[in-house]
């Protein structure tokens, strides 16, 4: 269901841009009606939610993906994430009925919306420290894009600017996770086990250090 859920606005992205001949209202409407479904999905996996209790996941799903250095394809949810999916479900339908009454670019902007949206559920789904950074990190190209075409004022400009500051906060974010990983014993990037393992408990400047680093925002 989770992957449905974040690969769904992805693949119409792709269909979406790769079909020229689609006509502006339909663009609209694909983005609404694709939007529509991500909430009717997210509300049935609401409604079929179980507590999975202390740092367990619900609707858990795992796939080997890079098992040399302990990464997986790993997306669950728990009290915590699920909200703050449901809420980008409903924020990202929001965004496509205001979009009804904008004739800019309607097929280029169906298709960016759905690819934002697609990448920003997949951050919060994550529960392996690299598939989070490969959200993360199309999340920003995403919003670069977003921002350099539909942004006000020198748009260009924004967008680098952004774009920047956030791609460099995101090395940091890849430098504490990276410590965590060293750490880590056996070495691993699944949150779960490190959540289980916690790594660092008994070196608090190491751990400190990496904590700032996996939570950094430049300023």
């Amino acid at each position: 269901m989770l992957s449905l859920i974040v690969f769904l606005p992805l693949a119409v992205a792709v269909v979406v841009a790769a079909v020229p001949s689609l006509g502006a209202a339909a663009a609209r409407w694909v983005w609404v009606a694709v939007s529509a479904v991500e909430v009717v999905l997210v509300g049935v996996l609401w409604a079929g939610y179980e507590d999975p209790g202390p740092n367990g996941l619900a609707f858990e799903e795992q796939v080997p993906w890079i098992p040399g250095v302990g990464s997986s394809y790993h997306v669950g949810v728990d009290g915590l994430s699920l909200p703050l999916v449901a809420m980008t479900a409903v924020i990202f339908l929001a965004c496509a009925v205001y979009a009804l009454r904008d004739g800019e670019r309607p097929r280029a902007q169906t298709a960016l919306f759905l690819f934002l949206q697609g990448v920003s559920l997949g951050v919060f789904v994550a529960a392996d420290l690299i598939v989070f950074f490969v959200f993360f990190d199309l999340s920003i190209v995403g919003m670069y894009f977003v921002i350099a075409g539909w942004g006000h004022g020198n748009a260009a400009r924004s967008a680098l600017k952004f774009f920047l500051y956030t791609f460099l906060g995101s090395l940091a974010l890849l430098l504490g996770f990276i410590g965590l990983y060293v750490a880590s014993d056996p070495h691993t990037f699944d949150i779960p086990e490190l959540v289980a393992a916690t790594p660092l408990e008994d070196s608090p400047l190491a751990g400190g250090w990496c904590w700032r680093r996996s939570w950094w925002v430049w300023p």
